[in-house]
């Protein structure tokens, strides 16, 4: 298992993060997804066998909010 961060834009509050969370874990191969919409940071734990960290973010975006690796926001 692997670790990673995404800054994560546009959570409106705890419940849309919930969500979000349900639906990274809901997924092959991530086990746990925590977000906190206060600092704007998800923290995914993730096998990489089965997905990658970019499908993450992808993920993260197709559901609407802007997402990129901890530290790499483009401007």
């Amino acid at each position: 298992m692997e670790i990673t961060r995404i800054e994560v834009y546009g959570l409106p509050d705890d419940d849309a993060a919930a969500r979000l969370e349900k639906m990274l874990t809901g997924r092959t191969g991530v086990p746990r997804a925590s977000i906190d919409p206060t600092v704007q940071l998800a923290e995914v734990t993730y096998d990489p066998e089965h997905v990658s960290a970019e499908d993450i973010v992808r993920w993260i975006r197709a559901a609407g909010y802007e997402a990129d690796f901890a530290g790499r926001r483009a401007g």
